[in-house]
């Protein structure tokens, strides 16, 4: 997967914001695929479904692909947290501080457990 930003930076692995995802080292960027959002209700009260309801659709005149499959990205907004989403996979694109700022209008859980081992725990059960 590349950056929106820059298609010539590949996005790596990291834990982005206590997340998994694909980050931009360049730009701070982040990728989440559709499984990674739907894991933020283990480290936060959260829930994939209200996330959906509550955002609201943008108007740009600006439209960008999908790192993951090439779908085009709808833009959104949910707590004054601007973030784009492929329609076809469910990946959600954030730019620098983004996630962040969405994440601060969820109350967190407490954990003893990385947000790296509890992906490694999902991917292990095929989640």
């Amino acid at each position: 997967m590349r950056c929106l930003c820059d298609k010539t930076l590949k996005l790596t692995y990291a834990d982005a914001e206590g997340h998994c995802g694909y980050q931009c080292q360049s730009c701070g960027a982040i990728w989440l695929p559709r499984k990674f959002i739907d894991s933020i209700k283990h480290t936060y009260h959260f829930s994939y479904i209200d996330f959906i309801a509550k955002r609201l659709l943008l108007e740009r005149d600006v439209f960008q692909l999908c790192p993951d499959d090439g779908h085009t990205l709808k833009d959104y907004t949910l707590f004054e947290a601007s973030f784009s989403e492929c329609g076809c996979c469910g990946g959600v694109w954030f730019e620098k501080g983004e996630l962040h700022n969405l994440l601060q209008n969820y109350e967190s859980k407490s954990s003893d457990i990385s947000a790296l081992d509890k992906l490694d725990f999902l991917n292990l059960l095929n989640f």
